[in-house]
């Protein structure tokens, strides 16, 4: 079915609140593949029309499909998740929700940008496995998050990227396994889906190259700067997982002034970029001290360690 042509088939979940973010993500893979057949399938809750219609004007290869209300809710009664995001049960319930239309896809977290072609993936085989994952670890023999899941393998994988063979997936029941971990252990696993989904597929995975989903915070901070220019080590993919978004005015850099760039692209190109402030705890006052006190910014950087002083001493 979807091997027609080779096309490349992308998933994403989200609400209204990361709708601008799943666009960008998306003109950064239609910008860096011009030659590669795509197809976006978006999966939408709580989404208005006229916001549906926005990210539809974003590119022809895009699908919205409006997850019902049901599928969602039947779990809100539900006291021990109810602090779980949305997101959490969509993304399981994707390749049940794309069975009919394709045989395998990548589905994306929307904070992720591309910076390489992806037709790479068209010659890894996942006939026998559920999926192909990256390590959640620069170093791939970290196996703690392995052993604290009590996982049958000593590999332990990040979500953000999963590359999904559809008919393995329904046979090995992973929805329902996953949602049955939520549901039991939700409350007692710090990365709620992905270590639920660890669990569930308990190394039935084929791990693949970090650089399908390399994750902002292993670069060094001269590399956070340079990362771009140096085309041996750019990652297909970079995940800007944490709470230091590329989107927020406050996270200056270069990572920033490439998210602008493929955001210029979009229908959100004349938006205000939101603050983080809100979001803010002591650890990022921290973070910030440090980036300033590199820069030479001396006054900035005693200001934010005061603030994150401040916030000991309470």
């Amino acid at each position: 079915m979807d091997n027609k042509n080779n096309i490349i088939n992308i998933a994403y979940c989200t609400d209204a609140n990361y709708l601008e973010y799943v666009a960008v993500s998306i003109m950064s893979v239609i910008m860096n593949n011009p030659e590669q057949n795509l197809s976006f399938f978006v999966f939408v809750y709580d989404v208005t029309d006229e916001e549906i219609n926005k990210l539809r004007s974003t590119s022809d290869k895009i699908q919205v499909i409006n997850i019902d209300k049901e599928e969602i809710e039947k779990y809100n009664n539900d006291f021990a998740i109810k602090h779980l995001n949305r997101s959490t049960y969509m993304r399981l319930a994707v390749p049940r929700l794309l069975k009919d239309k394709i045989e395998h896809f990548i589905y994306l977290d929307a904070d992720t940008l591309c910076f390489d072609k992806l037709n790479g993936i068209n010659s890894i085989d996942i006939s026998n496995v559920i999926c192909a994952v990256s390590h959640d670890a620069l170093d791939i023999h970290d196996t703690k998050n392995a052993k604290r899941l009590g996982l049958s393998t000593d590999h332990y994988f990040n979500a953000g990227f999963l590359y999904i063979n559809i008919e393995n997936w329904i046979k090995f029941d992973i929805e329902n396994k996953a949602n049955t971990v939520l549901f039991e252990q939700g409350k007692s696993l710090p990365y709620f889906d992905q270590d639920a989904l660890n669990i569930a597929i308990d190394g039935n995975v084929k791990f693949i190259d970090k650089r399908w989903n390399f994750l902002f915070n292993w670069f060094t901070d001269q590399q956070k700067d340079t990362f771009f220019y140096q085309k041996d080590i750019l990652p297909r993919i970079i995940h800007f997982t944490g709470g230091r978004k590329p989107w927020y005015k406050e996270h200056t850099g270069l990572s920033q002034q490439l998210y602008l760039f493929y955001h210029h692209f979009t229908p959100w190109r004349n938006a205000e970029m939101r603050s983080y402030a809100p979001r803010m705890r002591p650890t990022d006052y921290r973070v910030y001290s440090r980036q300033e006190a590199k820069r030479g910014n001396y006054c900035a950087s005693i200001r934010w360690y005061i603030k994150y002083l401040k916030t000991k001493i309470r």
